[in-house]
């Protein structure tokens, strides 16, 4: 220790320091919770469709459409299997059994997603009309006969909108039928 060195004394006073600026914590900390915020908001939304979509199963009897034989040994079959649906048994286990579908036959029946327009005409009728978890009706296309269930349907805030209007349209038709005329309406 040198001697000219000053060793402060307990009663002395500490020299005062400049305050410190802490603008730069306080903006650095509202950054940190906006790139937070952002980023649950991000994680959290849900992807919007570009395309309305359909996942359906269905467990597919094909047969030779010139053997009247086969068609209805094909029909018997997918009626047989319809009738077991209903009763309860598992549409996976069945299509993995019976289909002849040997694509989706090793998913369960499982078609996976597809946009409108992808499957035969009485086929994409049934997914985009019939109801979410259904058996349908047997369905009969160029394939053979179907037993189709819809799993899922996703429809796109255009579409859901344009069927909005068309509703009402349909609705101030029938309004405008059921009216009667009004008077001075009738030209003469």
């Amino acid at each position: 220790m040198n001697v000219n060195e000053r060793v402060p004394s307990p009663d002395t006073p500490e020299p005062e320091r400049e305050p410190r600026d802490l603008t730069k914590y306080i903006w650095l900390g509202i950054l940190v919770l906006i790139c937070l915020m952002l980023g649950v908001i991000y994680m959290g939304r849900k992807p919007r469709p570009v395309a309305s979509m359909v996942r359906a199963s269905h467990i597919l009897i094909s047969f030779d459409s010139n053997d009247p034989v086969d068609r209805g040994r094909a029909y018997e079959r997918i009626s047989e299997l319809r009738e077991r649906l209903l009763a309860g048994e598992s549409f996976e286990k069945l299509a993995k059994s019976y289909s002849d579908d040997t694509v989706s036959k090793r998913r369960g029946g499982d078609m996976g997603w597809a946009p409108r327009g992808t499957y035969a005409a009485e086929f994409e009728e049934y997914c985009w009309k019939g109801e979410v978890g259904a058996i349908s009706e047997i369905i009969q296309t160029q394939f053979g006969f179907h037993v189709i269930r819809v799993d899922d349907r996703h429809i796109t805030e255009a579409e859901r909108y344009e069927k909005d209007i068309e509703q009402k349209a349909l609705e101030l038709l029938e309004k405008e039928k059921e009216a009667p005329d009004a008077p001075g309406s009738h030209e003469t």
